[in-house]
């Protein structure tokens, strides 16, 4: 199966983030970053959307999470912003836990 995911090579995208300032990603999908299991040409990481997010800016991203009543709370409210709380789970040594969001409008 297909999902709308975000392809991380594109530098423009890269460079919109950056200027956002956003302090967290989130996708209702399997994945954020598009990932076809090539190599990158060069010197490059192998989803540079990740490195660019959580390694550069320290942006969290966030997959599978339910967000279709947000994105009706903030329609009904003609909003696009809202404060996010998500603090993940407490495991050492882990690379990504399971967060209890949520979303104060």
């Amino acid at each position: 199966d297909l999902c709308a995911a975000l392809d991380g090579r594109d530098k423009r995208l890269l460079q919109w983030i950056s200027d956002r300032q956003i302090s967290a990603l989130i996708a209702d999908n399997y994945a954020v970053e598009h990932y076809d299991g090539s190599k990158p040409p060069g010197p490059c990481a192998t989803l540079p959307l990740h490195q660019h997010c959580l390694f550069k800016l320290g942006v969290p991203l966030g997959e599978i999470w339910y967000l279709h009543e947000l994105a009706q709370a903030l329609k009904a409210q003609k909003r696009s912003r809202f404060l996010l709380t998500a603090p993940p789970l407490r495991l050492p040594g882990a690379v990504g836990s399971p967060a209890t969001p949520i979303a104060t409008l």
